[in-house]
């Protein structure tokens, strides 16, 4: 990487950015690592008070032998730079035009980036929260709003998409760590919020709330943490108090909202009382913690930690259907979450009754035994040259009726669910 500092006002189309002088969460962008494509980027960066910048030479143009003139009506003329390299061309990334600003004041530089995109771009930023908050450094609810202000954004525009992103995840990453939980957290509790109804304002707050759940953890010991799932007595007693200290983390920082801190404070709550820490029934649980609570529990289920394995997510779904049962959680919010993420999950590999196997790359919500799927093999166990993308909702254009059989362990199989999710080539039934 060839970096170098200069004023914002010798920025100029087709450099490559890689930093500012202005903390990310001050800013509307996501990343502060992105080539410079239109003016108005750049207006933008200037409004929100950044001075200086840093660009990557080797991605993009380096400074011309005479800077660029400041004025805003000069520069649009004189803004066009000499050809670059072809080698330094390809290095830029592409990027879609920048809007100004979206929900929440956070620049919609990224809108149409894929799902893989923004989900690393939303890691990268949620690793520095905890990374921040590792040193005693509680984040902002700006900081905080500005990331979930961009996912909410892509959860509204395909949250097919964003759900297969999470199960894509899920399978490449061999053990999850409290950055990539509460991430995912936050996006499916986005998506649930959405099926439930919430204004965009409250989905906002569910989205905080969820990516903020387990801030407590950070107060206690990383390898009592680790191995949660599996502590019993004094250290599981000691672990449970993560709910009670990520409020007193949070609270330190100015102008968090209440309905955050609730969630943080009550998402281990249960409907029957049998929750913690302080064994509240039904009525005196905030709705959005109780959204964030069982989104929690079927992400920890699903998820690989410590020595403990990750569970089929069918077989979450149906863990899920007891514990409604049991009264943990409300049967309206089973039913809601199933009906979020489908009887058969993204990511979930089934028989089919013609004899074909395939993935779940999508969910019918009003048609849960019938999700969206890709068929991989044909009823001999041959492979198809190109996957067929089958609705099992809608009519096929062959007459052939399909409905999943059952469903199958992709580890037994020996199938790589991943490489399904990923490739995107698919012919039609």
């Amino acid at each position: 990487m060839a970096t170098k500092q200069i004023p914002i006002d010798q920025l100029i189309l087709g450099m490559y950015l890689v930093g500012m002088d202005v903390p990310w969460y001050r800013t509307p962008f996501l990343s502060h690592k992105f080539p410079i494509k239109d003016l108005d980027t750049i207006q933008l960066m200037k409004r929100h008070g950044i001075r200086m910048v840093t660009i990557d030479t080797s991605k993009g143009l380096d400074l011309p032998s005479c800077p660029p003139p400041t004025n805003p009506d000069t520069l649009e003329r004189h803004a066009q730079p000499e050809p670059p390299p072809l080698d330094s061309v390809a290095s830029v990334e592409p990027a879609p035009p920048a809007n100004t600003t979206a929900a929440g004041g956070v620049a919609r530089h990224d809108a149409g980036q894929p799902p893989s995109v923004i989900y690393a771009q939303a890691q990268e930023a949620v690793e520095r929260i905890f990374t921040d908050l590792e040193r005693g450094i509680p984040p902002s609810p700006e900081a905080t709003k500005a990331i979930v202000s961009i996912v909410l954004e892509h959860v509204l525009s395909d949250h097919a998409a964003m759900a297969t992103q999470l199960a894509i995840q899920k399978i490449k990453q061999f053990d999850r760590s409290l950055t990539t939980h509460a991430l995912d957290t936050c996006i499916l509790s986005l998506i649930v919020a959405l099926e439930s109804g919430l204004d965009q304002p409250t989905q906002e707050l569910v989205g905080m709330g969820a990516l903020l759940h387990d801030t407590g953890y950070v107060r206690l010991p990383r390898n009592l943490v680790r191995k949660r799932d599996e502590c019993t007595g004094q250290d599981k007693t000691l672990l449970e108090q993560h709910c009670k200290l990520g409020v007193a983390v949070l609270a330190e920082q100015p102008g968090m909202p209440e309905d955050v801190l609730r969630i943080v404070k009550e998402h281990h709550e249960r409907s029957n009382g049998s929750g913690f820490p302080a064994a509240l029934q039904h009525d005196q649980t905030s709705q959005l913690a109780q959204i964030v609570g069982i989104v929690d529990y079927y992400d920890g289920m699903v998820s690989r930690r410590g020595t403990r394995p990750s569970m089929m997510p069918h077989d979450a779904v149906r863990q899920l259907f007891l514990a409604g049962e049991r009264g943990q959680f409300e049967k309206a919010l089973v039913e809601l979450m199933i009906r979020s993420i489908g009887v058969y999950p993204v990511g979930s590999l089934v028989r089919l009754n013609t004899g074909e196997q395939a993935v779940v790359v999508g969910v019918n919500p009003h048609q849960r035994l019938k999700p969206l799927v890709k068929i991989t093999t044909d009823p001999q166990g041959g492979s198809y040259p190109t996957p067929i993308a089958v609705d099992l909702a809608a009519p096929s254009a062959d007459h052939t009726v399909r409905s999943v059989l059952r469903v199958l362990d992709p580890t037994r199989e020996r199938v790589n669910i991943g490489i399904h999710l990923d490739n995107s080539d698919l012919r039609a039934a």
